[in-house]
């Protein structure tokens, strides 16, 4: 066969990269499982949610809950469920759990209703890519993209576990592009609809001219000074003092850069060919602040995670998401039904 030194080159650094790209999994993947999986049960042994090992033993310490377990449906013990019961984890699940009680009669616990959002906060989750089940090299993704989301209001973020899933490398990796792929389009098209300033405002950096001038004319007298008229060469070297003058920090040679009648030095000359000539442009305006700027009220915000939920699931065609998952499901905390009105939180 052939090997790897006789493909074409640009095959050889697409193998290359791809190398780089597993070797550095390891570091950038996820060092412990996301999800803990510990069941919250009332003070009548129903099940309230999901939560992770940190915050039980936050309530366990703070004393308003105590560990417990699920017993088998003939045992009389308040954490009983019935037969059936769709607030208690399946038998295979119940058997590894790790529950804590709830020590406080919480003001949820008299509802009974079951709804999406509800079971998907109950439903243990499985530490696997939820696009193709693979279970090494996981990887946090963000179904709002993390730019976006950071900047939404604090009541879309706190205790909103629902739009970050786990994703292997290679699911990451194609996801995330066409993840940046909408992004830059969806940033391209506002701008180009808000016009003017933002406009302007694409990228972070603009070229001042004066700087460019100065640099290239620095890299001229470097290579060409013999060849250039004489008046050409004067021109560019009194521009050259003159901003060299500018950023001089002392006076005796800002004074002798001004004054000077001889060359310019090759030093003096290498710093003028070093300068440089891009500058912050103080109408940049990031992607992402510019898109969430735009959602006006809480119905756009809403609209734009649920299209965001929308797009993950035509891209990842995802095969293991969390029982309950829905594209439908609330988008802030507050309005899980039951599991809110208790005041806890879920994973």
């Amino acid at each position: 066969g052939i090997t790897e030194e006789n493909l074409p080159t640009h095959v050889q650094r697409e193998i290359h990269k791809e190398r780089k790209r597993k070797a550095k999994m390891e570091i950038i993947s996820m060092k412990k499982p996301m999800y803990d999986n510990v069941f919250m049960l009332d003070t009548n042994g129903e099940q309230v949610c999901t939560i992770s090992m940190r915050k039980a033993r936050w309530y366990i310490k703070k004393g308003i809950a105590e560990w417990t377990a699920f017993k088998n449906d003939d045992d009389d013990d308040v954490n009983v469920g019935t037969k059936n019961n769709s607030n208690h984890p399946k038998k295979e699940e119940a058997e590894a759990a790790k529950c804590i009680r709830l020590l406080f009669e919480h003001r949820g616990s008299k509802s009974k209703e079951v709804t999406p959002g509800t079971l998907y906060l109950r439903s243990a989750k499985k530490n696997i890519c939820v696009s193709c089940g693979g279970g090494g090299h996981h990887i946090r993704h963000y179904i709002i993209p993390f730019s976006y989301r950071t900047l939404l209001p604090e009541e879309y973020k706190l205790h909103m576990s629902h739009d970050v899933v786990i994703l292997c490398s290679d699911c990451h990796l194609e996801i995330d592009r066409q993840t940046k792929i909408r992004m830059k389009n969806m940033e391209a098209e506002l701008r180009s609809k808000m016009g003017g300033k933002a406009a302007s405002s694409v990228s972070p950096f603009v070229e001042d001219q004066q700087l460019s001038h100065i640099r290239s004319w620095a890299i001229a007298l470097v290579r060409s000074r013999e060849k250039m008229p004489t008046e050409k060469v004067e021109r560019y070297e009194k521009t050259i003092r003159n901003y060299l003058a500018s950023v001089c920090k002392h006076e005796e040679e800002k004074e002798a850069l001004l004054n000077g009648k001889d060359e310019l030095t090759k030093s003096q000359l290498q710093t003028a060919c070093s300068v440089s000539y891009r500058v912050t442009n103080p109408n940049y305006v990031a992607g992402a602040d510019l898109i969430v700027k735009s959602l006006k009220d809480t119905d756009s915000i809403e609209a734009f995670i649920i299209d965001w939920r929308k797009h993950f699931i035509d891209t990842a065609i995802p095969q293991h998401m969390p029982e309950g998952w829905r594209v439908d499901n609330p988008v802030v905390h507050g309005s899980w039904t039951d599991a809110d009105r208790a005041g806890v939180k879920s994973e």
